[in-house]
C-alpha cells in the first residue's frame, strides 16, 4: 500500500520534470534579437524566457 505522502511526492516530481521540459522548449524558441524576442517580439528578455529561467532554477 502506498502512503499519501509518497504518492504526492511522486506527482510533484513528475510535475516539476514536465515544467522543466517545457521551460527548455520555451528557451529554445524565445531568443534575443536586435528587435526583441525572436518568437513573441516582446523586449528582451521577454516574460516567457524569464519565467522559463525561473522554472529551471527549481
Amino acid at each position: 500500500m502506498t502512503s499519501a505522502t509518497a504518492s504526492s511526492r511522486h506527482n510533484w516530481e513528475s510535475d516539476l520534470e514536465r515544467y522543466r521540459t517545457r521551460a527548455v522548449q520555451v528557451l529554445d524558441t524565445h531568443l534575443p534579437a536586435t528587435t526583441g524576442c525572436t518568437e513573441c517580439g516582446d523586449p528582451w528578455p521577454c516574460a516567457r524566457a524569464c519565467t522559463a529561467e525561473l522554472v529551471l532554477e527549481l
